[in-house]
């Protein structure tokens, strides 16, 4: 990691240290992976330079497996162009780390979890789900429709069929697994 520390000023490193909830070695660690996407190039100067996820895959491969990747790369991408520059790395990564606040960790997954950014998570939303934790065609279409009215009719506290924003990050508040689950390393 000593290439990463000519990198950042003493400052940026404070100020992203802040800013997120990472720890100065986490941040360095990512930093050092992410000059590592264009190995030869002097990218140090410009750490705005904007990496396809594909590339951002190579280095980073929690993403890589991560069954909803597209997502997290559409969510994340401050230009939402699926690119991602040195501080969208450092948001997904601060928001997946443990030290995140669950409250803050719930509204991203939200956002990861409404498929078509209508913002509310419906019936069909979690049927993605569904088949993005399992096999696509391992759950029949009956149990797919059970599991999401199920659900849906324990979660929807306003009774209209959907989860707003609220409602979802009130009813993880409840499960304490979610903060673990919904989270990785650099």
């Amino acid at each position: 990691m000593g290439a990463g520390k000519s990198i950042l000023s003493s400052e940026q490193l404070n100020e992203y240290s802040e800013l997120t909830f990472l720890s100065k070695w986490e941040i360095m660690l990512i930093l050092d992976k992410f000059v590592n996407l264009a190995p030869g190039e002097d990218i140090q100067q410009d750490l705005q330079r904007r990496f396809p996820c594909q590339k951002v895959m190579e280095v980073f491969p929690q993403l890589k497996y991560n069954p909803f990747r597209d997502r997290l790369f559409e969510v994340f991408s401050s230009q939402r162009d699926t690119k991602y520059s040195f501080e969208d790395v450092l948001d997904l990564f601060s928001v997946m780390s443990d030290n995140c606040p669950h409250h803050v960790k719930a509204t991203w997954a939200f956002r990861v979890f409404d498929f078509d950014n209508d913002n509310l998570i419906t019936k069909e939303d979690v049927i993605m789900i569904c088949d993005r934790l399992t096999s696509k065609d391992q759950l029949s279409i009956e149990i797919k429709n059970t599991v999401s009215e199920v659900i849906l009719e324990e979660m929807d506290l306003q009774k209209n069929n959907s989860l707003g924003v609220f409602e979802f990050v009130h009813v993880l508040s409840k499960i304490p697994e979610f903060r673990h689950s919904f989270s990785f390393r650099p």
